[in-house]
């Protein structure tokens, strides 16, 4: 089912949409039914914090940098 829609926007935009719409063979309707379904249909993105981003993004542990530090003094050194 299809329901109208009224729409106010700036005269030269609507100039260019128009022409958009006649070089794609589609309508400025079509192009703004997929336009909003496309921005209604996503979850809202939230910015997340660089923390949340990355978290987990490492596969494997961080190596433990004194115990790499204590091995290598014992080889070298014979401790």
């Amino acid at each position: 089912m299809t329901t109208k829609l009224n729409l106010t926007i700036e005269e030269e935009t609507a100039k260019k949409i128009k022409a958009y719409a006649s070089k794609k063979k589609t309508s400025v309707s079509k192009i703004a039914e997929e336009y909003f379904a496309r921005i209604t249909d996503r979850p809202s993105r939230k910015k997340k914090s660089f923390a949340e981003k990355y978290a987990g993004i490492l596969k494997h542990s961080i190596p433990d940098i004194n115990k790499a530090r204590d091995e290598y003094l014992n080889e070298k050194y014979g401790l």
